[in-house]
């Protein structure tokens, strides 16, 4: 970790407990563009933006990941993120009950879904070069969060912005507090400024 790094980590947890909270996400986010695989600075905009958005246990969340940084635990940031994967698998759960009736109504619609996708073109042509066949002819039809954070990690990947920009957006006004979605909305956001 470099020293501007120590001292933008330092001044964020400054800001956060002084409740100025998107500030440090700021400077976390500032880590993000001089260091895009840093675990912690992942964590932390996570957490500052689950804080943001008022989820419960947001910040009792940050409180036990500066904990566990300050033990100096291996790996803190698996730790939290089991925690997060079990609230997710929770929701996933209730979203479960709603998935059906969504996926007969998109047996109507216009499109290919996603799952078919995958199998036929992006087998044959791979991603880029598929998703350039289709762009401007067919809808791609996403049923599941699975799908739709992979679709979303190849549209970033592979320099589609603008497309990946439009999903996000309507994802995330179904699910506006949801940690991936939000992960990759800054990853967009990064990926596109470089």
């Amino acid at each position: 970790m470099t020293i501007a790094e120590k001292r933008l980590f330092n001044d964020a947890e400054k800001l956060f407990n002084e409740e100025k909270y998107s500030q440090a996400l700021l400077n976390y986010s500032k880590i993000l563009e001089s260091n895009p695989y840093s675990r912690k600075a992942q964590m932390l905009v996570i957490l500052t933006e689950m804080v943001m958005n008022k989820e419960n246990g947001g910040e009792a969340l940050y409180d036990y990941y500066t904990i566990l940084l300050g033990e100096e635990i291996p790996n803190p940031e698996d730790v939290i993120q089991s925690i997060l994967d079990s609230l997710d698998n929770k929701q996933l759960g209730l979203n479960k009950i709603f998935d059906e009736p969504l996926k007969e109504q998109l047996m109507y619609a216009d499109g290919i879904s996603y799952a078919d996708f995958k199998e036929i073109a992006v087998k044959e042509k791979g991603f880029k070069r598929a998703f350039e066949d289709i762009v401007f002819t067919t809808k791609v039809i996403i049923t599941n969060k699975g799908d739709l954070i992979d679709f979303l990690n190849n549209l970033i990947k592979y320099g589609f912005y603008s497309a990946a920009l439009n999903y996000l957006e309507s994802a995330l006004s179904t699910f506006p507090n949801d940690k991936s979605l939000q992960f990759l909305a800054d990853k967009l956001q990064i990926r596109a400024k470089a």
